[in-house]
């Protein structure tokens, strides 16, 4: 096991936070053709505590130790709970307000889902370049490397994986946010991912000779498969937060995307979700 050396004169604060709320997903089994599209709603809950230590007048640490969980009303083979931690280095170049900064970032959790086969851990890597351009609006963009493991292994054709949902992608986004008045703060995000992506649907010859993995998935009917496919994702976000007092707020965000697989594979979903968020 492994540990990171902090200096002496490194000053510390403890974090604490708690988001509480409901999402909706328009496509959860990410197909193409209407027969095979399932939506459903989720509450969700998730906190993360940890510790923020100042090791320089630019320089800081944030570890944190995280815990989710998510209850689909219908679909109850995609609840899951999910724990992991994540480590964030952030440099600021200069002093003031608008000297520009960088992030770098890492978070891992293991996933344990009702239905077995999205069980498995996720890691991910985040590099972040931003700058605040006044008291009220800041941007910045950045990338990720993401990887994702299957614990199960479910093959239904001889020689090729049963792991759909071992995944891996790298992606690029930029995102900005202001602050409208003491209480309203709006944003926006803008990505491109390029990778792993899983459809599910009936038993389709067209997906099945793209695919490079192939598993039952029963969360959503006997006669539902997941395939793991090539693929490129455009996604955008819009998102408002409410600040209840210093410490609450109440948080919105609507999220649409497109993935195109290859020819005669074109698939969209959109996520609404909102959240009561407590920061300590």
């Amino acid at each position: 096991m492994g540990c990171i050396a902090l200096p002496a004169s490194a000053r510390s604060e403890w974090l604490l936070d708690v988001d509480a709320g409901a999402l909706y997903d328009n496509n959860l089994t990410r197909a193409q053709a209407s027969a095979d599209i399932r939506a459903d709603g989720a509450t969700s809950v998730s906190a993360a505590i940890g510790s923020f230590f100042a090791l320089s007048g630019n320089d800081s640490i944030t570890l944190t130790a995280d815990l989710r969980a998510e209850t689909y009303w219908r679909f109850h083979g995609l609840n899951v709970v999910g724990l992991g931690g994540s480590a964030t280095y952030r440099h600021k170049f200069g002093v003031g307000l608008d000297a520009p900064w960088i992030i770098g970032g890492a978070t891992a959790s293991y996933d344990d889902y009702e239905g077995n086969v999205r069980t498995g851990a996720r890691y991910a890597l985040r590099v972040e370049l931003g700058k605040r351009f006044s008291e009220s609006l800041d941007a910045s963009f950045g990338g990720v490397y993401d990887r994702r493991y299957a614990s199960y292994n479910q093959p239904v054709i001889p020689g090729i994986s049963g792991k759909p949902f071992e995944l891996s992608g790298a992606s690029a986004y930029a995102r900005a946010g202001c602050a409208l008045n003491e209480k309203l703060l709006v944003g926006a995000r803008l990505e491109v991912r390029r990778g792993d992506v899983e459809s599910t649907t009936r038993p389709n010859l067209e997906i099945f000779e793209a695919s490079s993995a192939i598993a039952p998935d029963p969360t959503f009917g006997p006669d539902f498969f997941a395939y793991r496919l090539r693929g490129t994702t455009d996604a955008a976000t819009l998102n408002g937060s409410w600040a209840l007092d210093d410490r609450s707020s109440i948080n919105l965000s609507y999220g649409a995307g497109r993935t195109r697989a290859y020819d005669g594979l074109d698939y969209r979903s959109w996520v609404a979700t909102i959240s009561l968020a407590y920061r300590y």
